[in-house]
């Protein structure tokens, strides 16, 4: 009787856990979603205003480009 037991407990053990497995899936594929639905936005608005003001977005670019290159260590 105990070993029948065991494996009653056993099963429903992993059930339990199979079914958490698919919840922490189901979330993280909406996390997964969501994070592209905002990534397509942030897109969307960023070409928006360098369309609007190409001028200053090329200063700005410019600026960007100018700061990297002096915190990047030089190859030699």
């Amino acid at each position: 009787m105990k070993p029948l037991l065991a494996l009653a407990t056993l099963t429903l053990t992993v059930l339990l856990f199979e079914e958490k497995a698919r919840q922490i899936a189901s979330d993280a594929q909406d996390a997964i979603d969501q994070t592209v639905v905002q990534v397509r936005d942030a897109k969307r608005s960023l070409t928006h205003k360098v369309e609007q003001q190409p001028l200053i977005s090329m200063l700005f670019a410019g600026g960007v480009a100018y700061m990297l290159a002096k915190i990047m260590p030089v190859r030699e």
